[in-house]
């Protein structure tokens, strides 16, 4: 079978866990003996689109017209911005450099991922050459132009701080731009939409969108041959606590350092990973906390090592969560989670099986978890290898076959029309 895959971002360039899964696909899929190739954004070049081969995969490059990439140029303007999200809607450059590639590739299926950037119009495109399309929904982006869903009395991390406090306009911003996108999808259905979560699937039906699409649910895949439960050291006197959700506070980690900070236990340790923009503020929490370690943004084999010390992770958002990666990534090194009960995470974490879920931003609830864990080490320890007996089920020699028929279907469905 000959794929498209398409996401706006791509190998080399990979800045959140959408990219890495679509990676780990196209690899898995080339395993499988079909002929794939990638269509994505990238740096500014004379040609209209570059083509270059990444580890045996063809990879479409362009940049789209009008937008402003930050991941290519660095700093953008507050103009830049606005055209950026306006061509998100629909981008005609897209849809015509699009249309070129596939006219000449003639794949037999489109797998269609995260779009920003590329905008909408790449649905448009394949529709018009009455291609299958395959759509995978990571997040809830169609939805909210701060990719933000509002758990609590405010968006976190909004860059205007007027709607900080009114989150109700927020809402009335959001209720235009998704009405806009809704008009331009439905118009271009993929025949089959993953969601990630039946959580995101719940809450893009709610909104009408993908009316005429077959709709599953369908998570990302791993290659996960090596996991395997987590060693015990019964020498470690610690008891250590991973956060890996960067310096924002719709990441809430700032919540789990308030709760932290309820706890008096000499031995316990808070190791926090990554970088943002509340970095101050966040330090300021722990201040004289010496049980607190903040490391900065390392590579992420560094931080794996850090799981081999980890008797529990926790992954406190206080915005939508779609398929956390950090979540995947603690239960493949058997560490169970502790998680606010928000979006896909009770998808993933099975309340007493493979972690605990507690009612985002609840600094009490959170404690208590915390402290119940510290005190139950012998069940942290049957939780981490429950957490990799659930992961294995995403392997990607399971899977894949199961995308397979997936593909066939969308190809009957088209055909059909």
């Amino acid at each position: 079978m000959k794929i498209c895959i398409i996401n706006f971002f791509y190998y080399p360039y990979e800045p959140g866990g959408a990219a890495v899964a679509v990676r780990i696909l196209v690899e898995a899929l080339k395993k499988r003996g079909h002929e794939v190739f990638v269509i994505t954004t990238g740096p500014k070049t004379p040609k209209s689109f570059s083509e270059e081969i990444q580890y045996g995969i063809k990879v479409y490059r362009f940049y789209p017209f009008g937008t402003w990439i930050s991941n290519y140029t660095g700093r953008v303007s507050n103009m830049g911005r606005i055209f950026t999200f306006l061509l998100n809607f629909w981008n005609p450059h897209t849809y015509l450099t699009l249309k070129k590639i596939l006219e000449k590739e003639k794949p037999d299926i489109v797998h269609v991922h995260e779009v920003p950037y590329l905008s909408l119009s790449v649905y448009s495109a394949a529709k018009s050459l009455k291609l299958p399309i395959v759509s995978t929904i990571h997040s809830v982006i169609l939805l909210y132009p701060h990719n933000n869903l509002p758990y609590l009395d405010k968006i976190a991390d909004i860059k205007y701080p007027f709607l900080n406090d009114n989150y109700k306009v927020y809402e009335m911003i959001s209720a235009l731009y998704r009405n806009i996108n809704k008009i331009i999808i439905n118009s271009a259905t993929p025949d089959v939409t993953i969601f990630l979560t039946s959580a995101i699937k719940e809450i893009y039906l709610k909104y009408n969108f993908f009316k005429s699409s077959k709709n599953i649910v369908f998570p990302n895949i791993l290659e996960i041959d090596k996991t395997e439960p987590k060693k015990e050291n019964t020498n470690k006197k610690t008891f250590d606590i991973i956060y890996a959700g960067g310096l924002t506070k719709k990441k809430g980690g700032h919540t789990l350092i308030k709760a932290f900070g309820k706890i008096h236990d000499e031995y316990a340790r808070l190791h926090i990973f990554g970088s943002g923009e509340y970095k101050a503020y966040f330090k300021k929490l722990a201040e004289g906390d010496k049980r607190v370690i903040f490391y900065g943004t390392l590579p992420n084999d560094e931080i794996q090592k850090f799981y081999e010390i980890a008797d529990v992770a926790v992954v406190p958002s206080e915005c939508f969560e779609n398929f956390s990666v950090a979540i995947i990534e603690s239960f493949r090194a058997g560490v169970p989670v502790i998680g606010s009960n928000v979006g896909g995470n009770p998808d993933l974490i099975k309340d007493g099986y493979n972690g605990f879920l507690f009612e985002p931003g609840n600094v009490e609830e959170l404690r208590n978890i915390l402290e119940k864990a510290i005190n139950n080490k012998e069940k942290l320890r049957k939780m981490g290898e429950n957490a990799v007996e659930w992961v294995r089920k995403l392997d990607t020699k399971k899977r894949i076959p199961e995308l397979e028929e997936i593909y066939k279907e969308a190809i009957k469905l088209k055909q059909k029309e």
